[in-house]
């Protein structure tokens, strides 16, 4: 019996679960004939990069597609070939174990320039790309620039940091980012129903919890869970495969903490010890939990950590966010920072824990704790509880976490104006010159987005050029220029811009920008 995963992978784009402005990017240069010769996938295992470089191969070489869609039809020779994992101009090539120079020449350079046998384009899929030798990439490098007019490239990696430049520049680059929690479960629910089998949602919740936003990782969980052949699933019948901490102790453990309660926090550490819980582990959930906390505070949105939380999570979170004084909450981090890094060091390795538990109510300042065993009072209460002198009103609780992160790093106003450094802009990019010719032309082609505390944020049409400035020793030379122009001291920021060049103009910009030129419309 195959795997879920691989039984319940995905056969048209839209089947992919939460990638859709990469999917819709791609099924628009399917449909236009836009296509690149080279792509590259990065982000996190599990979440459909490869998957996504099967779709797009069946769609390229698909004979029965419509003019008018991306989606490949499941059902010519072509897609059961590539479905099958036995079509000849379809190759799959595994990085981490074929590295070398000469698996690169035999199976990539000396293959592509032979036209496909069937298909319209020879496809090349390389995973773990980031595994290739220096050697490798040096002499994939030519054929990346190169290309025959039949050959596509797409590089998989969960490490693209690992690239080197002149790669990265040649391909249309995509991150994928991981799933949100609630899809994982709709997504585990649809199998269930298919698989024709009962599974409660609290099993799903802690699957999709354990699985930290990645798909495959979940399904492979529920297959474990369905190898027990019972016809319901409830969390009790699932305990010796899933383990059984999940976010919600690491939340109500920081809710003993700030209400101060603990003997209820040290009988919770003393349960996730008995249960088998890694103490390592369930520290850094509540870091990231307290981080989430502090985000939240500073500006009510979770960013890219949604994924990791249900609704219910959710809401509990912004209660604490909403009722813990920003300045407790950061005392609490910076303890509980000391706490994990003692954990592998510790004798007993529950008692940075619970010596963390036993000092919160020294950390936190003075107020009324909550009743045993209680949950976060909600602002809706018709007696509000009085309110200690130290305690931040729930107003103000954004501004006194931003100035608390400002002065961690010193991210003092400029006095310098944004109009002041958009009319001095020549004079920068005069001096920048004398000492590195190349940044003025990424420069160039930057757009000054504005002032961010002491940083000047610059958008970029391409993560290419992002990236370059970012390079420590690129970013020390704008800096220091910046500081010579202005006199104070103005960080760098940068951001990518929204829209995506075409592939082109990525190639032509990259190329000049290696060997020092610009392109000249």
């Amino acid at each position: 019996m195959p795997t879920l995963y691989r039984k319940y992978r995905p056969q048209t784009f839209a089947d992919l679960t939460d990638q859709e402005p990469i999917v819709q990017t791609i099924t628009n240069e399917i449909i236009h004939g836009t296509v690149a010769h080279a792509y590259l996938f990065s982000g996190p295992r599990g979440i459909g990069k490869t998957t996504m470089a099967r779709l797009l191969a069946k769609a390229v070489n698909c004979d029965q597609r419509s003019k008018d869609s991306a989606e490949p039809c499941n059902a010519c020779g072509s897609c059961d070939g590539i479905n099958a994992g036995r079509y000849i101009d379809v190759i799959e090539i595994d990085a981490a174990s074929q590295t070398g120079v000469d698996n690169v020449r035999e199976n990539i350079i000396e293959n592509v320039q032979f036209k496909p046998t069937m298909a319209k384009y020879k496809v090349f899929i390389i995973d773990e790309a980031h595994m290739l030798s220096p050697s490798s990439f040096n002499a994939l490098l030519k054929t990346l620039e190169e290309p025959p007019a039949h050959a596509l490239f797409i590089l998989a990696t969960t490490e693209a940091h690992k690239f080197p430049a002149t790669v990265v520049s040649r391909c249309q680059r995509f991150t994928f980012k991981k799933i949100g929690h609630d899809s994982i479960v709709k997504r585990l629910k649809k199998i269930c129903q298919a698989e024709k089998v009962k599974v409660d949602k609290e099993v799903l919740e802690r699957i999709a919890g354990k699985s930290e936003g990645g798909l495959r990782d979940a399904e492979s969980l529920l297959g474990q869970i369905l190898s027990l052949e019972l016809s319901a699933m409830t969390l009790k019948d699932t305990e010796m495969i899933l383990p059984t901490s999940d976010i919600g102790a690491v939340i109500t453990f920081a809710e003993h903490l700030f209400h101060q309660e603990t003997k209820l926090a040290l009988e919770l550490v003393a349960a996730q010890l008995e249960d088998g819980v890694s103490m390592d582990q369930f520290a850094y959930d509540l870091l990231e939990t307290l981080r989430v906390t502090m985000l939240l505070q500073a500006t009510g949105d979770l960013g890219e950590a949604r994924a990791n939380y249900s609704d219910t999570a959710v809401k509990r979170l912004r209660a604490l966010a909403q009722a813990v004084p920003a300045a407790e909450l950061v005392a609490l981090i910076e303890a509980a920072l000391k706490r994990r890094a003692e954990i592998k060091v510790a004798p007993l390795p529950q008692l940075p824990l619970e010596l963390l538990a036993v000092t919160a109510p020294s950390i936190l300042s003075a107020r009324p704790t909550a009743s045993s065993g209680s949950a976060i009072v909600s602002a809706t209460a018709t007696t509000p509880a009085p309110v200690a002198e130290t305690t931040t009103p729930a107003s103000g609780i954004a501004a006194t976490i931003k100035q608390a992160i400002a002065h961690i790093t010193h991210d003092e106003p400029l006095r310098t104006s944004l109009e002041e450094i958009k009319k001095q802009w020549p004079v920068l990019m005069e001096k920048i010159g004398v000492t590195n010719h190349s940044l003025t032309f990424i420069l160039a082609m930057s757009t000054i987005q504005g002032l961010r505390g002491n940083h000047l944020v610059l958008t970029l049409p391409y993560s290419f050029h992002k990236e370059k400035l970012e390079e420590q020793k690129n970013k020390v030379v704008i800096e220091n220029a910046l500081e010579a122009v202005f006199s104070e001291k103005i960080r760098l920021a940068c951001e990518v811009a929204q829209a995506i060049p075409a592939a082109h103009d990525v190639e032509l910009t990259g190329f000049a920008v290696q060997f020092g030129g610009e392109v000249v419309n």
